[in-house]
């Protein structure tokens, strides 16, 4: 995707306190699919070629980094005081190779080896259906543009909520506000940051020196660099998605469902296309990490979950409920089993 001398790292701000999720779990580590929200992110960015991968934490850590053990070597820094999202990127400057964060970022580097990153791709830990051939190819976009700074925006027919990109005539961005902060004219507008943007190291910390806290809600925004690179002489790539689906974060357990369900359906609808049958396929809850073989046939109700790997041939009857099993070819297992490994 990128040659060997364009080192990327992935910086993915998992801080967010999730108070409206009203649960002691943080809100990065509750469950899609059998998988925390923030190792799908995890898993995305890894599949789109980045290797390197901070995670920004702010309480809570050492539940988060049990968690994501199993998702390999990470570097984590620490946000103390979660002033937003641009204090978020500049405490990742502790784990990141020859930077210096700026004055106001209340971090340090918690644990794994301080990253080498000519440039920097930032997501937020809360947007679990990202999907990692947008991720690659907006990556290698800015990379093959030699572009300091860029975001991915996503038209969204309804733009509630979003930060809005403010472009000119030459389709250059001349700034992102936050809906909060957005004027009448400024909220009519469709093309909404989906949180994610690339980076030139370099200018993105000198831009992130300068951002203050004049704002509605007194923070750090990382979304004020766009405007200070401006300034700069530099304008920022717009890079634009109609997959807006796959850009939606989790503020609360009925954002959580829908998108689980939206999960489900990509989950179900990848093993139809290697030749699994579904009965009733919106019945069926199958969790990421289960496999099953073609001409597998699975009736209404069932409830597959952990690492159950179904074999080639199966049928696999009503309400059955399968949690890390191994089910050999051919086998059917009748109606109503409960089977836990």
């Amino acid at each position: 995707m990128h040659s060997q001398n364009d080192t990327i790292a992935a910086v993915v701000l998992a801080a967010g306190k999730g108070t409206r999720m009203k649960s002691e779990l943080p809100k990065v580590l509750h469950p899609l699919c059998g998988r925390p929200m923030v190792g799908h992110v995890i898993q995305t960015l890894e599949a789109a070629g980045i290797k390197e991968k901070c995670i920004v934490v702010g309480g809570d850590v050492d539940q988060i980094k049990d968690v994501l053990r199993e998702f390999g070597d990470l570097t984590f820094t620490l946000q103390r005081d979660r002033l937003g999202t641009g204090e978020a990127v500049a405490c990742a400057g502790f784990g990141l190779d020859g930077v210096t964060p700026p004055p106001y970022a209340s971090g340090s580097l918690l644990s794994g080896p301080r990253l080498k990153s000519q440039y920097v791709l930032i997501c937020a830990g809360d947007t679990p259906a990202m999907d990692a051939d947008v991720l690659a190819a907006f990556v290698k976009t800015c990379i093959s543009q030699s572009s300091k700074l860029a975001v991915l925006g996503m038209n969204h027919p309804e733009p509630k909520g979003y930060g809005r990109l403010i472009t000119n005539e030459k389709n250059q961005l001349l700034k992102i506000v936050e809906e909060k902060d957005a004027s009448e004219s400024e909220r009519l507008v469709q093309l909404c940051n989906s949180g994610v943007i690339f980076a030139e190291t370099k200018h993105l910390f000198s831009l992130l020196g300068s951002i203050t806290q004049s704002n509605a809600q007194k923070e750090y925004y990382l979304t004020d660099c766009f405007s200070l690179s401006l300034a700069k002489g530099v304008s920022a790539l717009v890079w634009k998605t109609d997959d807006f689906g796959s850009f939606d974060g989790v503020n609360d357990r009925m954002q959580l469902s829908r998108l689980e369900e939206r999960m489900l359906d990509r989950i179900r609808r990848r093993w139809m296309s290697e030749g699994v049958s579904f009965q009733m396929a919106s019945s069926t809850y199958v969790e990421v990490s289960v496999k099953i073989g073609p001409d597998s046939k699975i009736a209404s109700h069932v409830h597959l979950s952990g690492k159950t790997h179904i074999g080639k041939g199966c049928e696999i009857g009503s309400h059955v409920a399968l949690k890390d099993v191994n089910i050999p070819d051919g086998t059917k297992v009748p109606a109503g089993t409960i089977r836990m490994g």
